[in-house]
């Protein structure tokens, strides 16, 4: 019954904050010698969309890839904007690939959301500065299933750190993460997990976070164990909320942060 009432608060602060649109990425099967192709998701997952022109300033920061040699810049290359490339063939292994909405405020008044603070709405009932984490894991190659690049933390404020390559992790088996915020565990916060293909409704006009099919609460080192029951792409996420430095200027810092992962197509 208690978890009930927690995701029913957890859903309700979902459905009331600036954005249902969470920041996602995915990555094209890749083999050794190949270049990468990745997809910054902003939008109603798991669909792509062109990012507005007006917001593209939020995503002035590249995406990213990690490697075990530190980390390169993803270049803007494709049709869509949402579509970035490696500089260069990669090799075979496990890597993550990162997305960030740099810090954005938004308030909202009767008249609805603006990107401004408090001081230049002051009739604000809520103003939240929005900052949104994306993180992908990649295994290039059919046999990679390493750990070491992907347990690492990438030094976001809010992060879910997978704990195992998902590519050892079979359908209904526990795949442990660490939630970590300002790189310390984060405790008894709720973590939602959902496939590609779980919900099919149409949420365009609606802006609801797609239904999910799992939640647990993180324990008190920051873990949790998302347990996969289905194979294919799946999107993690967390949110934390805490007060803004200057109560006058806006109320929240509001970070928001996935994981997204394959199930069962690693190996063949």
């Amino acid at each position: 019954m208690k978890k009930q009432v927690v995701l029913a608060a957890v859903l309700s602060a979902a459905v009331f904050s600036a954005h249902a649109h969470r920041v996602w990425v995915k990555t094209d099967h890749t083999h050794g010698g190949e270049i990468l192709k990745a997809q910054l998701g902003y939008g109603e997952f798991p669909e792509f969309e062109p990012i507005a022109q007006e917001r593209l300033h939020i995503f002035s920061k590249p995406m990213r890839l990690y490697t075990d040699k530190g980390h390169e810049d993803l270049v803007q290359k494709g049709e869509f904007n949402y579509q970035y490339e490696s500089k260069k063939p990669v090799r075979e292994g496990s890597f993550l690939v990162t997305a960030e909405y740099q810090p954005t405020f938004w308030s909202k008044n009767k008249a609805g959301w603006k990107k401004v603070n408090m001081t230049e709405m002051p009739d604000a009932e809520y103003c939240e500065q929005t900052r949104m984490y994306g993180k992908n894991i990649v295994n290039v190659g059919h046999d990679s299933a390493d750990t070491a690049v992907i347990t690492r933390p990438v030094d976001h404020l809010l992060e879910i750190v997978p704990l195992d390559n998902p590519a050892n992790v079979r359908v209904g088996e526990l795949f442990k993460v660490k939630v970590l915020y300002k790189g310390e565990p984060l405790a008894n916060v709720p973590v939602t997990a959902t496939f590609e293909g779980f919900d099919l409704t149409d949420r365009k006009k609606s802006h609801k976070v797609e239904a999910q099919a799992f939640y647990d609460v993180t324990a008190a080192d920051g873990t949790v164990d998302i347990i996969p029951l289905r194979q294919g792409f799946w999107k993690a996420s967390v949110e934390y909320k805490a007060d803004y430095a200057d109560q006058k200027v806006c109320q929240k810092q509001a970070s928001y942060s996935t994981l997204t992962f394959e199930i069962g197509h690693t190996h063949h």
